[in-house]
């Protein structure tokens, strides 16, 4: 990229209030001022879209950043009507998209067995779509050369990405929940962190904030049934074993023990999710570690999707110190709790990584 002219700056209605917040980082990084240019927001009578990039003939040969957060299949929709326009009407050079949250994040079934999948216990879903797959072979179509998503659910996004030629940028928040955490958690007691992964998708994510923390990582795995609900799967002795080893070797880090009541009893206890929902399996886990007398309870999640009913799950006999949520869904004041959720924003984070970006293109 020569000058920031070269770029246009186009955003959807998902999440809008994040997209200006990360502008603003990228302004003071470029030193120039970047703004979204208009589109006009419109649906014909019968709800179709009849949204109007207003300054379209600027487009041509350019680099596009498409900023939309994908949280609902409508949203979705809408940034495939303008990749699809800006590459293939229009005549963009390239277009990064900028999706905070992804829709169809979790639907990416096996559809035979898996040895990546060994410790996630997946079983094989041949009835189920693969609508991840799907929605990123269409993001590809639309016209998408660059992608970058906070906190996927899996691997399974950055793989398909391969498969359909799209470069996937992962935004970790690791840095940010480390800040918040010391911020909380009383110097003199920050020798008591341990970070908790509720299953092995977790402890991708465990790990990275640990290095940051320099506190160890607790384990379990957990059973997805058919009805998607879960369980916390007792291994035998000789199975922890086996485990702890392959996850310190496989991760490269040495500080990986199986749960046990003797590792938590009286720790400052740090569970890191992609995103919450329902509240419940989170409230549960909370309910499970009191019982094993720690000394507090923090949860980090990057997506507040927060399914209708959520308080009621989450805060029953409110077993958290503290619950921290990132921006990349927002939270109006429907969804406000007094103070119980502290709220952090991956503005900076998604700045940083569209800066390098564009300072590559």
């Amino acid at each position: 990229m020569k000058k920031i002219e070269d770029v246009i700056f186009l955003s959807g209605q998902g999440n809008h209030e994040l997209g200006l917040k990360i502008l603003e980082e990228l302004s003071e990084l470029f030193g120039s001022r970047c703004q979204f240019d208009h589109i006009t927001i419109n649906k014909y009578p019968d709800g179709e879209f009849d949204n109007r990039i207003v300054n379209h003939e600027k487009i041509k040969g350019k680099i596009v950043v498409l900023y939309q957060s994908l949280f609902s299949q409508e949203l979705l929709d809408e940034a495939m009507d303008l990749i699809w326009a800006c590459k293939h009407q229009y005549g963009a050079r390239y277009i990064v998209a900028v999706f905070p949250f992804f829709w169809n994040r979790r639907q990416d079934p096996m559809m035979k067995e898996d040895k990546k999948e060994r410790w996630s216990k997946k079983i094989v879903k041949r009835d189920e779509i693969q609508r991840l797959r799907k929605t990123i072979h269409l993001l590809s179509v639309c016209g998408v050369d660059e992608m970058m998503v906070a906190t996927p659910h899996s691997s399974a996004m950055a793989t398909a990405c391969t498969e359909y030629s799209i470069k996937f940028h992962e935004i970790d928040p690791s840095s940010l929940f480390a800040t918040t955490v010391q911020t909380f958690v009383p110097h003199e007691d920050q020798h008591l962190i341990k970070i908790y992964a509720p299953d092995a998708g977790s402890i991708p994510r465990a790990v990275n904030l640990a290095n940051l923390l320099r506190c160890p990582v607790l384990f379990n795995l957990k059973n997805r049934a058919i009805n998607d609900t879960t369980s916390i799967i007792e291994e035998e002795i000789g199975e922890r074993e086996r485990l702890v080893k392959e996850f310190r070797d496989y991760y490269k880090f040495q500080e990986i023990y199986y749960i046990t009541p003797e590792l938590v009893k009286n720790a400052i206890i740090i569970m890191v999710e992609d995103e919450v929902a329902s509240g419940g399996t989170a409230n549960d886990t909370g309910q499970m570690l009191q019982k094993f007398e720690v000394k507090s309870i923090f949860l980090l999640a990057t997506h507040p999707v927060l399914t209708p009913g959520w308080r009621n799950k989450l805060f029953y006999n409110y077993p958290f110190t503290k619950i921290v949520m990132a921006n990349t869904i927002p939270r109006g004041y429907d969804k406000r709790t007094g103070g119980k959720v502290f709220d952090i924003t991956v503005a900076p984070m998604f700045g940083a990584s569209l800066f390098r970006i564009l300072n590559r293109l």
